[in-house]
């Protein structure tokens, strides 16, 4: 049962017993069951459906009197309205009522934070387990809300628990101490593109090679490849090497290599 009904439900409860309580002092100060008189006589104990002649005087104007023929169940559901019941139930009905409604109120609170606890550790765990995950990456995993997600991120950087870093428009998360140096995060965090990644694999294995090559060998549009080509010698994870009368092929700098070589970056 999700918590809106639960509350629902609790708070429901509560002010049904609440009410009940009220009900009982509004009728027990206005005197209610007082104008009736009954004399009873001792009830047979041989059948439960017994029957039961009572005397009763009523307080008007002109006296009055007679007998009622009821049974011994009537005298059972009669006492519901009598001014005893109420007395004895009024602040019992308030003191449960109160009660249910601290108690559910706290269980509600408890299983919230219990909530909020779990996705913040499961949003640490997802980024420790993919160091340069992006925000939407992260909401398609979890399945949570971006709102909640933003909100748990904030304060996970702020604890230090993770640190993030901005390549152009999408922010990329890692857990803390993966790396002092920003130009192994910007290169952890464009390699989780699929076709970055599988361009850094052809430059790790062919050595220098041309981004026409690249786009033969990937079967990939060689303006998509042009594309990440130039985000790559920006970002100075590739270089160009001159050759003359032909086009420049790239290869990985010593750096992105000793990057690759030595981290699980591409997979």
């Amino acid at each position: 049962m999700s918590s809106q009904w639960t509350k629902r439900i609790l708070i429901g409860f509560s002010f049904m017993l609440i009410t009940w309580g009220i009900i009982g002092v509004v009728l027990s100060s206005s005197g209610f069951g007082g104008g009736l008189n009954l004399i009873t006589q001792d009830i047979p104990t041989n059948d439960n459906q017994a029957t039961l002649d009572l005397g009763f005087t009523l307080s008007t104007s002109t006296a009055s009197s007679g007998t009622i023929n009821i049974t011994a169940d009537a005298i059972a559901w009669a006492g519901i309205g009598t001014l005893n019941f109420w007395n004895h139930w009024v602040s019992k009905s308030v003191d449960l009522g109160f009660f249910a409604l601290i108690i559910g109120t706290v269980s509600i609170e408890r299983n919230k934070e219990k909530r909020t606890h779990k996705l913040r550790d499961r949003i640490a765990d997802e980024v420790s387990a993919n160091p340069g995950i992006h925000l939407r990456e992260i909401h398609r995993t979890l399945g949570c809300a971006m709102g909640a997600l933003q909100y748990h991120l904030k304060n996970l950087e702020n604890d230090g628990q993770v640190v993030s870093l901005r390549a152009g428009n999408v922010r990329h998360i890692f857990p803390p101490g993966y790396s002092s140096e920003e130009r192994v995060l910007l290169l952890t965090a464009l390699a989780r593109n699929p076709t970055v990644g599988s361009i850094l694999n052809e430059c790790m294995k062919n050595g220098q090679t041309t981004q026409a090559e690249i786009s033969r060998d990937l079967d990939v549009d060689k303006s998509l490849i042009s594309y990440y080509t130039s985000t790559l010698l920006k970002a100075e994870i590739l270089r160009s090497i001159k050759v003359f009368g032909r086009e420049k092929p790239v290869i990985l700098t010593d750096w992105a290599r000793t990057a690759l070589t030595s981290s699980e970056i591409l997979v």
